[in-house]
């Protein structure tokens, strides 16, 4: 280590705030996460806002919460954004350019070695691993399992936890798992199901790629994304069973879907007397998104709105609103966020000629934070 003390996201600096930029894990010495803590202003300093990453010259936002509600491994929706653009990126994810979602964990496996996009947008390095190994990351305090072994050898300091997961994960080779915590829990790193082609030769050989399907706690208990087998969305997160069996629906849309609403609703508007007559009024809604941006492959899904379908505690009461819903941009960048009670929490602006690049957020209620970049990309 350097000498300096150890820090990880959401510790405190000693001017009392938190470290809202990094790994879990800590950070010290690690070549792919850096920690900064929201900086205090000067009386006379504009207001550009913060916080942002003082190495990669990125604007980030840590995790924020939409969704949380109390429970043995609870479902928690949140996302994190960093205008950061790592040189081997997973594909877009379903907020959109530069955010990220708990789920959005992807794990690319190559010939030369392993490479685990995190939800944080970083890109993580390991050796190829052979059935049954574990590689450990020093510099994250993460580890990298493969599937294939019954049981792990008792000098191996994740055996115990190893005998928590589900038989067939164990076993299978096929299966990655990372943990940073000898207390759990594993993220399950496999892939989706899904309806082969009619001249598909059966069965089809596993992708080069794992998402995440599912975590495991301590305790043995299981949390399940359900990703949709066929249709537009196939691969995507379209149901969630938390530990205390709540089930989920996440609402998805493609590029198409949400240009058809959007031209339907100007029509709309348009034909009626009070409608507006604005240069607005006019604005292109494409019905496909570039194939590729900075930020990795985008095949134009996004989330529109998450909703509560099964409560165990109370299986005669279905809510009659989302628990929260989102709204894009035309070119497939977050744009807002509302909560259950339909109140837009949160606002976000970006660059038009570079997608993704956020130039601007508030609160509600709060002023707004804006940003300039140069022409590397990095805050000024």
């Amino acid at each position: 280590m350097s000498g300096k003390p150890a820090a990880r996201q959401g510790d405190m600096t000693r001017k009392g705030l938190d470290i809202v930029q990094g790994s879990a894990g800590v950070l010290i010495g690690a070549p792919t996460g850096v920690a900064c803590s929201v900086c205090p202003k000067k009386k006379d300093s504009p207001n550009y806002g913060n916080p942002v990453n003082p190495v990669l010259g990125a604007k980030v936002l840590p995790g924020e919460t939409d969704i949380a509600l109390p429970g043995p491994l609870p479902f928690i929706l949140s996302r994190a954004y960093s205008s950061y653009r790592t040189r081997t990126p997973a594909p877009v994810g379903v907020f959109g350019p530069g955010w990220k979602a708990p789920f959005d964990i992807r794990l690319q496996i190559r010939d030369e070695g392993l490479i685990l996009n995190d939800s944080g947008g970083r890109s993580i390095h390991f050796e190829p691993l052979f059935p049954g190994e574990i590689s450990y990351s020093r510099s994250e305090s993460l580890w990298l399992a493969r599937g294939g072994v019954a049981a792990q050898h008792s000098s191996q300091p994740l055996s115990a936890l190893w005998q928590v997961l589900p038989e067939d994960v164990r076993l299978s080779p096929h299966v990655y798992l990372a943990t940073n915590s000898l207390q759990g829990p594993w993220w399950i790193l496999s892939w989706p199901e899904r309806v082969p082609g009619a001249d598909e030769v059966l069965p089809p050989e596993p992708p080069a790629y794992r998402v995440l399907t599912g975590v495991v706690d301590g305790f043995g208990r299981t949390l399940a994304f359900h990703r949709a087998a066929e249709g537009d969305v196939a691969g995507a997160v379209t149901g969630v069973t938390d530990g205390a069996g709540r089930r989920f629906h996440l609402v998805l849309t493609t590029q198409a879907q949400r240009a058809e609403v959007f031209r339907k609703q100007r029509a709309t508007s348009l034909s009626s007397p009070a409608g507006p007559r604005s240069a607005s009024s006019s604005l292109v809604f494409p019905d496909t998104l570039p194939a590729g941006t900075g930020y990795g492959t985008d095949n134009g899904i996004r989330l529109e709105a998450v909703w509560l379908t099964h409560d165990p505690a109370y299986p005669d009461e279905q809510p009659t609103a989302p628990l929260a819903r989102y709204t894009y941009t035309a070119g497939g960048e977050l744009r807002a966020v509302y909560d259950r009670s339909g109140t837009q929490v949160r606002g976000f602006t970006y660059d038009a000629e570079h997608a993704g690049r956020m130039v601007a957020h508030h609160y509600a209620g709060r002023p707004e934070s804006c940003y300039r970049y140069d022409d590397t990309g990095r805050v000024t």
